[in-house]
Order: structure tokens, then sequence, then C-alpha cells
């Protein structure tokens, strides 16, 4: 008995090192803020980060049925509540460890399979309901890895994954064209604009395409900002860490917007920049009381969540 446990703790700490590598390998920004979790919050996040990097991954770069089967299996897995992939039995280890709702990853799973194809969203509504599906999932399972138990932190979690998703979806136009997809709304657009004609490039294509990534980060800093209002709720060291994380990626933003990325380009924040974000998201932690555990507890604002009826810690969702 004492070898079967021996063996299943270097089991564990070899998953652990390994989420820890790919979460540093595939994730600057995220590497970078997940420094400033305690060691075990920061082995959970690189164990969750791990799952949704294979499900990113599949989606990414395997042949479209392949890719929609293995994504369906991890779903049933999940369902199932047992996996012979070692990423998502330790995601679902995490997930009765830390109390998490198995809901989600499989949520994620299903968002992530509307990837395997040509995308081309119609309404800012299909936008925000894949943002919610890709990314607020994820920040939903945060505050079960990070011991936030309070349910009225889960509309704000909810926001930080659109912000961070349609940051995300401005930085990749281009990449994403590339791939057959096209997450900037049609009615944004003024008309159906295939990825085809994005990749390409024409000049009137480009003016209308800059124009809406504009658009994208003004709803994504509403969302932003709604998140820094439900800060309060994660507890200190880990608010430190995600309010980094979310400076961050807000960077990403005001870079591109600065018009010093060219088109196609990836945007990103070197060191010294990520340095400067840490430093500002010790200010606001400490110098602004809207990040503090005082005062009126913040009231989430229900019309950013009109399109996210049902879905869990949406305003107004199910739980």
């Amino acid at each position: 008995m004492q070898h079967t446990d021996t063996m299943q703790h270097l089991d564990t700490t070899g998953r652990r090192r390994a989420a820890r590598r790919v979460l540093a390998r595939k994730s600057k920004s995220f590497n970078w803020a997940a420094r400033l979790f305690d060691r075990h919050t920061a082995d959970d996040v690189a164990t969750l980060y791990h799952f949704c990097r294979l499900v990113d991954d599949i989606a990414d770069h395997q042949e479209i049925s392949a890719a929609r089967h293995r994504l369906a299996l991890i779903g049933a897995e999940l369902d199932y509540g047992e996996s012979t992939q070692p990423e998502v039995m330790a995601l679902i280890e995490l997930a009765l460890r830390r109390g998490m709702n198995l809901r989600l990853p499989g949520m994620l799973v299903d968002a992530v399979r509307t990837d395997t194809g040509e995308v081309r969203l119609a309404s800012e509504a299909d936008l925000l309901r894949y943002a919610y599906g890709v990314a607020s999932t994820v920040g939903l399972m945060m505050c079960a890895v990070m011991g936030v138990r309070d349910a009225a932190a889960e509309p704000f979690a909810v926001d930080l994954g659109i912000a961070m998703q349609l940051t995300n979806i401005a930085r990749d136009v281009v990449e994403d064209a590339w791939r057959g997809r096209r997450y900037i709304p049609e009615d944004w657009l003024g008309q159906d604009l295939a990825p085809a004609r994005i990749a390409a490039a024409s000049a009137a294509t480009r003016r209308r395409v800059l124009e809406a990534r504009e658009r994208l980060l003004a709803l994504a800093d509403v969302h932003y900002r709604s998140a820094d209002r439900g800060m309060r709720f994660i507890p200190w060291r880990a608010r430190l860490a995600v309010t980094t994380a979310a400076r961050l990626y807000e960077a990403i933003g005001d870079r591109l917007l600065s018009g010093d990325v060219a088109w196609g380009q990836r945007a990103i924040v070197n060191r010294s920049g990520k340095l400067r974000e840490t430093l500002r998201a010790w200010g606001h932690l400490f110098f602004n009381p809207r990040f503090w555990d005082i005062g009126p507890r913040p009231v989430h604002d229900a019309r950013l969540h009109r399109a996210l009826a049902g879905r869990p810690g949406a305003n107004g969702g199910q739980p």
C-alpha cells in the first residue's frame, strides 16, 4: 500500500510539473501572474490551464472530424467523472478537491467544438455567448481554485472572462481568419464578411475590421471595469495575481489601439511592460478602495448579461 501511495504521489507530482511547463511555454502573461499565487494555488491554476490548453490545441491543430470526435469524448469523460487522458483526469480530480462545478469544463468543451470548422458570428449576443463559453467558464472554475465561495462574485468573474476573450479576439483577428474564423459579428461589419476576405485584407476590408476591433476593445473595457468591482471577493494574494493578469491583458488592447502593431502581427507585452502592469495592479489594490473588501457590496449590472440568461454564474443565471 505504501508503494502504491508513493507511485500515485510521484504521478501527481509529475503531472503538476508538466502542467507548469505548459503554462510557462504557452502563456507568458498568465505564467507571470501565476507566480503571485501561493504554491498550491499556482499548481492548481496550472492544472486548469493545462486542461484548457489541451482543449484549444485539439480544435486548433487536429483535422475537423478527429477534433470533434476527441472533444466529444472529453465531454463524455467529464460527465462520467473518469478519463484515461492525464490532463482530463487531473481536471476531474481538481474539481472534486476544490468543489468545482463539473458542468463548467463541459460547457467549455462544447464552446470550443464550435471552433472546429468555419466560424462566422452573426450578432453581438452571439459574441458574448461564445466568450462566456470559452472564457467565463474558466473564470468561474478559477473562483473554485482560489477558494471564492460567495456566489455574488460569480457575475464579475463572468465579466473578466468576457473581457479577456474579447481582447484575445481583437489581438488574433488575422490569425483567426487564416483558420477560417471570424468572431467579429456580422451586424458590426455591416455584411457577412468571410474569414478569407479578412485574411486577404484589402484596404477597405482592413479599415472595416480595424473599426470593429476598436469596438471590441471598448466592449472589453466595459467588462474589465465591471470585473474590477468584484475583485474584493478574491483572497488577497490571489487578488493580486488576478488583477495583474487583467492589467496585462488590458495592456495588449492598449498596444493594439496605439497603432504600433502591424496588421497581422501579434501584440505582446514585454518584460518591462509586465513589471509596469504588476506595479499598476499593486497600486489598484492598495490605493483604490474599490478593490477593498469594505463598504457596501457591489451590485452587478444585469444589462451586461442579457445575452447569457440561464448560464451558471451569469446575472440571472442558474447556480
